[in-house]
């Protein structure tokens, strides 16, 4: 159902109304909202309601006026919800599939609030990032980067803010929150294989906004984490398979893609687990992956094995795990083509970095930080 976004006619109304435009949010209307709506009836080619009007339409809808207590009455007496700030609704907009909000009504002097006078009359006009210094939610002032343009992920117009220097991790969309590598691995995706929404696909140990993503716009797509103490291939509460990368319950010639963000360097038989996943691919489908890339320096492994038993070699460092508070062990720094040699030769895949250089277009996508290289592996 559409979401209809309601601004007053002054000169406040216009810049809520090309704030939003820029955003292009999915199934939004725009139009105004002004309480001589009577008189008005539009502003160029955009129309102008009346809270009664949208609501005899049946359309959600969110007003942003200023001081009209009496649409806050009508909200209240109608049993709905609302916000008394846009940046209210705007953080419960942001990656919620069911939104519950369906009308609110939102009262800020903006012009006197934010402008903080006639000198800085101007401040909102670069919607790509000054407008965003309005909603004070967002807490920009801390950000350490920011940048405007289009989610590779989930497609919106959006900002890309870091509040840490470390952007691999931290430089989030605005929307999806999804970071670099991620975005990274959707545009490679979508450039191997275009048609990826009807294929099958699998990924091993997702994490974040970026599977609700893949659920949503895949229909065959399945996803797995490996509990040790569980049996393999049963279904987890969390909706994934019980999967171990180095024993697969699946058939051979399963999948078209296979997924692994940020795994490789944590496994203990890499050949074990490159050789499984080959295994289960199509002829012609992609091991499509990220994994920390050393491109200067021969591979590093920093465990030795002995059978089962797994032996430090280097001091030890944890990433992030998603179904671990503990983290994941660090057992090898990969170089760059050795590593690449090494898949090749262990599994007859044929193997290529697609790397991310610093460009007008890869910064618009929020493609910046370190170790931004995908990893496609094809079978043949």
């Amino acid at each position: 159902m559409n979401q209809i976004i309601i601004y007053g006619a002054g000169m406040i109304g216009r810049r809520y109304y090309d704030f939003f435009k820029s955003l292009h949010m999915e199934d939004i209307i725009y139009a105004y909202c002004d309480r001589n709506y009577k008189e008005i009836k539009s502003i160029g080619e955009v129309p102008v309601y009346s809270y009664d009007d949208l609501k005899n339409v049946g359309y959600p809808f969110v007003i942003a006026l200023i001081e009209q207590e009496e649409v806050c009455v009508q909200l209240q007496n109608d049993a709905q919800t609302y916000y008394d700030s846009v940046e209210s609704w705007i953080k419960n907009y942001q990656g919620n599939d069911n939104d519950p909000i369906r009308m609110c009504a939102v009262y800020r002097n903006m012009e006197r609030k934010v402008n903080g006078g006639i000198e800085n009359e101007n401040r909102l006009d670069n919607l790509d990032k000054e407008i965003y210094a309005s909603i004070p939610d967002l807490n920009l002032d801390k950000a350490v980067k920011i940048y405007g343009g289009i989610c590779p992920c989930c497609k919106e117009k959006t900002l890309f803010i870091a509040y840490d220097h470390w952007l691999r991790d931290y430089y989030k969309c605005l929307f999806c929150g999804s970071i670099p590598r991620q975005r990274a691995l959707m545009k490679v995706l979508e450039r191997e294989m275009p048609n990826w929404k009807d294929m099958k696909i699998h990924e091993s140990s997702p994490s974040g906004n970026i599977l609700r993503i893949f659920k949503k716009q895949c229909a065959q797509y399945t996803y797995s984490y490996w509990y040790e103490n569980e049996a393999l291939g049963v279904e987890l509460q969390n909706g994934g398979i019980n999967e171990n990368l180095e024993n697969l319950t699946f058939e051979n010639e399963t999948f078209d893609i296979f997924i692994t963000q940020d795994v490789l360097e944590h496994v203990n038989h890499p050949e074990k687990v490159l050789t499984e996943i080959a295994r289960t691919l199509k002829k012609g489908g992609k091991h499509i992956f990220t994994t920390p890339l050393y491109p200067f320096k021969k591979t590093i492994p920093r465990i030795k094995m002995e059978g089962d038993k797994r032996e430090l070699i280097l001091p030890p460092i944890y990433h992030g795990n998603p179904i671990s508070g503990e983290g994941s062990l660090v057992t090898y720094e990969w170089g760059g083509y050795d590593f690449l040699e090494m898949i090749d030769e262990s599994t007859g895949m044929e193997s290529k970095i697609v790397e991310f250089p610093n460009s007008k277009e890869n910064f618009e996508n929020g493609l910046e930080g370190d170790f931004l290289q995908v990893i496609v592996s094809t079978k043949v």
